[in-house]
């Protein structure tokens, strides 16, 4: 077998870089797994009381599964179905069929404490302007 004799530190420097891209792999899944969490944690069944305008008055259940799909039901009637993506801040909803969807995707703020979850529009399609309308109450989790 062959003896590797180092050479101007060429050793030393590859032994250096092959560490480093372990420690840059090691944090680029952390990174990974933390967003995963983050729509891991957010997957649930919230609810929200409108009272006024009229025409959003009602309960509505907002169920988001952890597959990255969504439902929202108006007093016991589904309107809308969709798919979602997730960071740790931020939340799209899209891909929408049903008689309330939107043609367009809305991206929101999220957070989460304890079992309430709140939005806040980024910005979202003037003809979606129901779904930012009932986006803007405080849901609460059921489960």
């Amino acid at each position: 077998m062959k003896q590797l004799v180092p050479r101007s530190g060429v050793l030393v420097a590859a032994a250096q870089m092959k560490q480093l891209a372990i420690a840059a792999s090691v944090v680029a899944a952390l990174a990974l797994s933390s967003v995963a969490l983050a729509g891991g944690t957010l997957a649930g069944k919230y609810t929200t009381t409108i009272k006024s305008p009229a025409k959003f008055k009602g309960t509505w259940v907002l169920n988001l599964t952890k597959g990255g799909t969504y439902t929202i039901v108006d007093n016991g009637q589904l309107l809308v179905r969709g798919k979602y993506s997730t960071t740790r801040s931020k939340i799209t909803f899209g891909h929408e069929t049903g008689s309330g969807a939107c043609a367009k995707s809305g991206t929101y703020t999220w957070k989460k404490t304890a079992k309430t979850l709140k939005f806040t529009r980024v910005h979202d399609s003037p003809l979606c302007s129901g779904r930012s309308a009932v986006l803007a109450h405080t849901f609460t989790q059921q489960r």
